[in-house]
């Protein structure tokens, strides 16, 4: 009874439109066959071409290994002697200048700049996420002490960033953020 079942559904009359279908596939791709082998060298020499750009990409976006002392972050145990060694210090002392003006947008950039280094830290740290905030996410209470005054330096900094000048940042406000980023990087001994 199952090959009667078979043989009524595959008759010749529906296998038909399948052999028809099957020939002109093959006549296709008789036709396409000359240009196949052009074809193929134009797509690894596309693929080739990615790989060179992402390698240059890659190396001329790759920061040198900067040593900031030692502490969690992995990174080596011999203090820098001086600014003139330690890029990450003279940015902080750059950081402070404009915190120790009188000039309320410098001590927005102080903020905005002082956010940087900690992204940068973090990921320096291993984290990963598009922006600070999901880095931040990522990190357990007990691994980053300092972490709740971070989440809230953050918080005005994103205020600074998204509100602008009708935000009021005072002096005193200022300064009290700029205390949290260093409790934070001071803890890894980043600066």
């Amino acid at each position: 009874m199952s090959s009667n079942a078979f043989s009524i559904l595959f008759t010749s009359e529906s296998l038909a439109p399948f052999f028809a279908f099957k020939a002109q596939v093959v006549v296709f791709l008789h036709a396409l066959a000359p240009y196949s082998a052009v074809l193929s060298l134009l797509l690894i020499m596309g693929i080739v071409y990615c790989f060179l750009r992402i390698e240059h990409i890659v190396h001329a976006t790759k920061h040198e290994d900067v040593s900031h002392g030692g502490g969690h972050g992995g990174h080596d145990t011999h203090e820098k002697s001086g600014t003139e060694d330690n890029p990450i210090q003279k940015r902080w002392e750059r950081v402070q200048k404009h915190l120790h003006s009188a000039s309320e947008s410098d001590w927005r950039l102080a903020v905005l700049e002082a956010d940087v280094l900690l992204d940068e830290m973090v990921t320096h740290m291993g984290y990963h996420g598009d922006s600070l905030g999901e880095k931040l996410k990522g990190i357990e209470k007990s691994d980053f002490l300092a972490l709740d005054g971070v989440w809230e330096a953050h918080g005005v900094r994103n205020k600074i960033a998204h509100e602008g000048i009708s935000f009021a940042l005072t002096e005193r406000e200022a300064k009290r953020i700029m205390k949290l980023y260093e409790d934070a990087f001071k803890e890894f001994h980043y600066i």
